[in-house]
């Protein structure tokens, strides 16, 4: 198991938040790094027709100072889709994995090879209100743990401590403070096994396009085809079972709490997933 320490001081300059990393040089004096995640990491967020989830996370990158792109989902009636023949559930769960697919072909498309991550994530989430200096932070751990795929918001009915993760070993560790507040944060980062949820993760850039050349293409209707010989055509199937994995806890984003099902196993498992993370951070 390996551990970092990274400190992450907030700076504010002209009415601008900016981060920075405190560093001791050889002689022992301390020196600031400015540090602004975005200009490594790109992060887009999936939305499909509701306004008012839209407004909602477009409200919370406002607050947190993140840059980030809301991203138009894809209707049912995309060629893509339609005419398949798919139950209205399976044809949901294509819509929202093709989004995911659209969102990671953008960020191989539209930016370079100096954004070597991405951060995707869907609309019904709550994320930390530290969001942006936090990110920074993990962006360091997920570089230092050379891992492919990191969960960064997922559902679990348990908050995860100790030195595993239900069998699965933890990986490595690192400390944030906020030196406004003076409170400090461990993050603890896990391998993981059945984690669902595609709430919010991230990728690097090597891994997006294994991802993409996997299942961009036509990857669906070979699902179709033979159902028995691939995943699900689902991104919490494929996407976050892929390469080498790990979560963060306490997670950058959480399931926002708000989501109904007409399953009652299904509702159960979505609240237990807000309720029992609610208070490890502070989400908004």
């Amino acid at each position: 198991m390996r551990g970092w320490a990274n400190t992450i001081v907030k700076y504010a300059y002209n009415t601008s938040c900016y981060y920075a990393k405190n560093h001791i040089n050889n002689r022992g004096y301390i020196f600031i790094i400015m540090s602004e995640p975005e200009k490594r990491c790109a992060i887009y967020c999936l939305n499909y027709a509701n306004q008012t989830r839209f407004d909602a996370m477009f409200d919370k990158w406002h607050r947190t100072g993140t840059k980030a792109t809301m991203f138009a989902g894809v209707p049912t009636t995309d060629p893509r889709i339609a005419g398949r023949g798919l139950s209205d559930h399976a044809a949901k769960c294509w819509s929202c994995m093709i989004g995911h697919l659209d969102m990671i072909r953008t960020y191989l498309e539209e930016t370079g090879p100096e954004i070597d991550c991405a951060v995707f994530c869907e609309d019904d989430i709550l994320i930390d209100a530290d969001f942006r200096a936090r990110l920074d932070h993990v962006i360091d751990d997920f570089m230092a743990l050379g891992v492919d795929t990191l969960l960064l918001g997922y559902l679990t009915m348990y908050p995860i401590v100790g030195d595993d993760n239900a069998g699965y070993p933890k990986l490595g560790y690192s400390h944030y403070v906020d030196v406004n507040s003076g409170r400090a944060t461990q993050y603890n980062y896990y391998d993981y096994g059945d984690i669902w949820g595609t709430q919010m993760y991230m990728l690097s850039r090597a891994q997006a396009e294994r991802i993409l050349e996997k299942y961009g293409n036509d990857y669906g209707d070979r699902f179709l085809a033979n159902p028995e010989g691939h995943r699900q055509f689902s991104a919490d199937w494929t996407i976050t079972k892929e390469g080498r994995r790990a979560i963060v806890y306490p997670m950058l984003a959480i399931e926002d709490g708000l989501s109904t099902y007409d399953d009652y196993g299904q509702r159960v498992f979505h609240q237990m997933s807000h309720e029992s993370h609610k208070d490890s951070s502070n989400y908004i």
